[in-house]
């Protein structure tokens, strides 16, 4: 979809049914886009964390966590990027 469309925000869980988020984050660097990215995953190890910030992510919120949160972490990253349309 990032092919076609470009977004303002993509959240990714590490655990994909069709593959890894890491990978899905490192190719999207590979290929420059420069789209904050949000992971979200079920491991809590600090390497984890660790391994997908080096990747390129933006920001690490570990499951389960509080919506309200989810929503104030990409409203901040979100704030933080010109308008999708201006990159």
């Amino acid at each position: 979809m990032l092919d076609v469309q470009s977004y303002d925000l993509v959240i990714l869980d590490i655990n994909l049914p069709d593959g890894d988020g890491t990978e899905q984050l490192r190719d999207m660097r590979g290929q420059g886009l420069a789209t904050p990215v949000m992971m979200l995953t079920a491991e809590y190890q600090v390497t984890d964390r660790v391994n997908a910030l080096d990747l390129g992510a933006d920001d690490y919120l570990v499951k389960p966590f509080d919506l309200r949160e989810l929503e104030a972490r990409a409203r901040a990253l979100i704030s933080r990027q010109p308008p999708a349309d201006a990159r």
